[in-house]
């Protein structure tokens, strides 16, 4: 009996650590870096659209290259601090590049101010 309880024991430590490590991949994922690029559509190949502000889309990609989600920019129609609201939205999504046909002064300054924190 004795020993029925050390196998059942070895058995769950095991299985603790299997469990463990699928978490760690799980975060592993979650934390990877991501590419927003600026787009005028909302599909993988759209044109890159010209002025990052201002874009009707931010296309997330993981480092791979694959599509991980079509978001309509939070900014497109504000009038002023357009920069502040897109670069807010892209560290909300964890965005460690952006693609864009051109950024504006402020919105350059903000992402290297970010980039050096």
């Amino acid at each position: 009996m004795k020993k029925y309880f050390k196998v059942f024991y070895i058995m769950l430590f095991f299985t603790s650590l299997l469990f463990a490590e699928q978490k760690k991949d799980v975060d592993l994922t979650k934390s990877s870096c991501t590419i927003a690029v600026a787009a005028v559509e909302e599909t993988a190949n759209s044109k890159i659209s010209e002025i990052a502000g201002k874009a009707p889309y931010y296309l997330i990609f993981d480092e791979k290259g694959i599509l991980l989600q079509s978001i309509k920019n939070p900014a497109q129609n504000s009038r002023r601090n357009s920069s502040s609201l897109v670069v807010d939205f892209l560290v909300q999504e964890s965005c460690k590049t952006v693609i864009a046909g051109k950024f504006g002064t402020k919105m350059q300054k903000q992402l290297k101010a970010i980039k050096s924190k």
